[in-house]
């Protein structure tokens, strides 16, 4: 149990997380990951009967609206709900552009615009869900 006042974060693995993944690596071109994909997108629980490290571990990944009700189920306002991500992780030059000052900021700008907009919070991987206990 929280104190009143206290502040609780809980993280999870977006529901599109695979999706969006396999799309960017080719892995969806699978026909075993596409499978994984179908059941991660129908009912949330990932399981890797292939065993191949690259496609993760035996999991349930949430809808961003999933995360937000068990905050408030457990007795908790929801303070925050981000995408920790965003679509940054898409980049595949991600590392050439946060090695320069210039365009980092740039992303971070881009980052904090939509982080926390509803619509777009499971195109990041991870989400960051932040409660506080009413007082």
């Amino acid at each position: 149990m929280v104190r009143p006042g206290g502040v609780v974060c809980a993280a999870a693995i977006s529901r599109f997380a695979s999706m969006l993944d396999g799309l960017l690596t080719g892995a969806i071109d699978e026909p075993a990951f596409a499978e994984i994909v179908k059941a991660d997108l129908d009912h949330g629980v990932h399981r890797n009967p292939t065993r191949r490290p690259e496609w993760f571990t035996t999991a349930y990944f949430h809808r961003p609206e999933e995360l937000r009700a068990e905050i408030l189920a457990a007795g908790l306002d929801v303070v925050a709900l981000v995408g920790l991500e965003g679509p940054l992780w898409l980049l595949p030059d991600l590392s050439r552009r946060w090695a320069d000052p210039r365009a980092r900021e740039e992303l971070l700008v881009l980052i904090r615009t939509v982080e926390a907009e509803p619509s777009f919070l499971g195109v990041s991987a991870h989400l960051l869900a932040v409660g506080r206990r009413p007082q």
